[in-house]
């Protein structure tokens, strides 16, 4: 298993563009090393770092789900039990 992963490869493992992958890395918000290459450089992505960021996200999703105030059912509208 690769340890090191490219900005392409994090941006298809969280079904994201990978402008938004490089936007998360210049804003803090992914971990991420620069490497000079050519003139350009690319940015190393640790994948647990990638891993951390996606269960975060994953987790902060829940508890704004958890948050959300349920819709009011009118007593002609029954609801199903879950």
């Amino acid at each position: 298993m690769k340890d090191i992963i490219t900005v392409e490869e994090a941006a298809r493992f969280l079904h994201k563009h990978p402008d938004t992958i490089r936007r998360w890395i210049e804003r803090n918000v992914l971990k991420a090393r620069h490497l000079s290459a050519g003139g350009h450089g690319i940015y190393a992505i640790l994948r647990s770092d990638l891993l951390e960021l996606a269960i975060s996200e994953s987790i902060e999703e829940k508890e704004k789900i958890k948050t959300m105030p349920h819709p009011k059912v009118s007593a002609t509208q029954r609801t199903l039990p879950l």
